[in-house]
């Protein structure tokens, strides 16, 4: 009798499974396969995630759900591990999502989306999932899996995301996997790996798609077609003044200004010079003294959610007053500033900013900053006014700032449709880059992803020690007075949680491709003189530098010279 009440409980239990859009449920009874292993031919371990499933039902999720032994046509289970929001190869699949499931086969498939990472490419969690599922044109099952549960199936030269790998449900055996798969491609593999769930031939190779321009998969040219030339940067909440024409002719006199500085021989522009695209042009910046990392351009900062290498700021007035407080940079303090406005720019201020008044600067010191004696001595009220008006003053020159613009490049034209836009030289050097995976990270207008990640790019730092890159920046950015959610931000509501995770470690912002030709030298350690520097960091696996040594993202693949020198002539040549 217990026999056969189990038998019955199968039968049931799977019939209820395929009248549905559920993923399918094991009953009690089934045991999961033995095995337990990730590489292809294996049976996957009855791994467990957290997310929602495709109705959006919120749990955990276990492989176990998806195991139907007794089924007479088992579904193929596509797993797609997915970096997050921050990559851009990840982005365009996510989009495509139905075209996958459409036609008769798309009954026989599942899909599972495992999420590596947020959208900054820290560690996932439950709460990134919203964010990714508003990429994907048809809902499926979502998971967050911060561990990165299946890095085993990243061969050691890297494979470029998403990662698809196909499951048959019947064995849960991993039967092939195919890293960013072309859309014929993706056909082909799906029906190869049906046909051996099925026992059947494997179909016969897929037609010669025809390429745009003779180069290009569809999948590549739909996303260089949102390479667009940026246009004027999104809202800033916490910057009142950020599109005032007062508070911007206020911050291009400030940004000029060598006497913000007591030195008199600082200013903003000395390291972020027009004439060098908003850089230096030195391997790492020098104010008042030599520093560890390159300056980076801020053409386009304005559109950045975080600022500096490290994302130390989360607004672009925050990031202008941390070099103006720096004893490396311009060695100032707040107090010296708002005397400096007040007797060289008080009219333009006021303009910029008629609520707020100029402190009375004849009951100041002549100079001060948080710590100094002379500052702290200040009633709480001083300190209030005199912070106010220093905070305006970074308002002032992000609100210059944000009137930067790109210039269009040949690659813009390209992309918009005129293929004599481009050598031939330089098409196939854009082809490489689409084909070793750069757009992952360096897509969309400003060719970045704004998210942080480890490359082992040399450190710029004398002492060769590690630069900690992300994670001393959200220490000092949790630690900061001048966040978004502060009371200096003119934003109702920000964030005000920063998380802390340990694959921060040494992660950089990505830079913009913008205007990249010109911007020599390279990495956030200015120790790259030329791009093929770069090129041949990336192709060969990076530095051993103890910033990063071990770390080195697996999507980051390896490739060789030759694509390291035609990579390098497409980005000498079109942004």
């Amino acid at each position: 009798m217990e026999a056969q009440h189990h038998v019955l409980t199968l039968v049931l239990g799977l019939a209820l499974a395929r009248c549905g859009d559920d993923p399918i449920k094991v009953p009690a009874a089934t045991t999961y396969p033995a095995g337990g292993s990730v590489g292809v031919g294996s049976v996957l371990p009855n791994l467990l995630f957290e997310g929602v499933d495709e109705r959006t039902v919120a749990g955990t999720i276990h492989l176990a759900d998806y195991y139907e032994p007794a089924a007479a046509a088992p579904h193929l289970l596509v797993v797609r591990v997915e970096g997050g929001v921050w990559c851009g190869t990840c982005r365009w699949h996510a989009a495509h999502t139905g075209e996958l499931l459409s036609g008769e086969r798309g009954s026989r498939l599942r899909v599972l989306d495992l999420v590596i990472g947020n959208r900054d490419n820290a560690p996932a969690s439950t709460g990134d999932i919203g964010e990714w599922r508003a990429l994907v044109d048809t809902p499926v099952a979502t998971a967050v899996d911060p561990s990165f549960s299946l890095r085993a199936l990243f061969p050691t030269a890297g494979a470029i995301l998403p990662l698809f790998v196909f499951v048959d449900t019947k064995t849960m055996r991993i039967i092939s996997q195919s890293p960013n798969p072309n859309p014929v491609e993706l056909s082909h593999d799906v029906d190869t790996a049906l046909a051996t769930i099925d026992g059947r031939p494997a179909p016969p190779p897929p037609a010669a798609e025809v390429l745009v321009d003779g180069v290009f998969h569809r999948n590549e040219w739909e996303m260089l077609h949102d390479v667009t030339t940026p246009g004027a940067p999104p809202a800033d909440p916490t910057n009142a003044a950020a599109d005032s024409t007062a508070a911007a002719a206020l911050g291009r006199s400030l940004f000029f200004d060598q006497g913000l500085s007591p030195s008199g021989r600082v200013a903003c522009a000395t390291c972020h010079d027009p004439q060098k695209q908003l850089s230096d042009g030195l391997p790492q910046s020098k104010g008042l003294a030599l520093g560890t990392r390159r300056t980076p351009r801020i053409a386009l900062a304005a559109f950045s959610r975080w600022q500096f290498w490290d994302g130390r700021a989360d607004s672009q007035w925050a990031q202008a007053l941390g070099p103006l407080e720096n004893e490396d940079e311009m060695g100032s303090s707040r107090v010296y500033v708002v005397q400096r406005v007040a007797a060289s720019f008080a009219s333009s201020y006021q303009a910029a900013f008629p609520g707020d008044a100029l402190p009375d600067v004849r009951r100041l010191p002549s100079e001060g900053k948080p710590g100094a004696a002379a500052y702290d001595s200040l009633s709480d009220a001083d300190q209030d006014a005199v912070t106010r008006a220093f905070v305006n003053v970074g308002k002032a020159i992000a609100a210059f700032e944000r009137t930067f613009r790109a210039r269009p490049s040949r690659l813009d034209a390209y992309a918009a449709g005129d293929f004599t836009a481009l050598a031939p030289l330089e098409k196939q050097g854009l082809s490489v880059f689409l084909g070793v995976g750069c757009m992952q990270c360096h897509w969309g207008p400003r060719l970045t992803d704004d998210a942080f990640h480890v490359t082992r790019t040399p450190t710029g730092r004398r002492d060769g020690q590690a630069d900690n890159g992300r994670a001393d920046g959200l220490a000092k950015l949790s630690a900061s007075e001048f966040r978004a959610s502060s009371k200096w931000s003119d934003a109702e509501h920000a964030s005000t949680s920063f998380a802390l995770p340990n694959t921060s470690q040494g992660a950089f912002k990505t830079p913009s491709l913008r205007g990249v030709a010109s911007g020599a030298p390279y990495g956030h350690g200015g120790e790259q003189p030329t791009l093929i520097d770069v090129m041949t960091s990336y192709g060969t696996g990076g530095t051993n530098d103890a910033s990063s040594a071990g770390l080195r993202e697996p999507w980051l693949t390896r490739f060789p010279t030759t694509a390291q020198w035609s990579i390098a002539a497409f980005l000498n040549s079109a942004p």
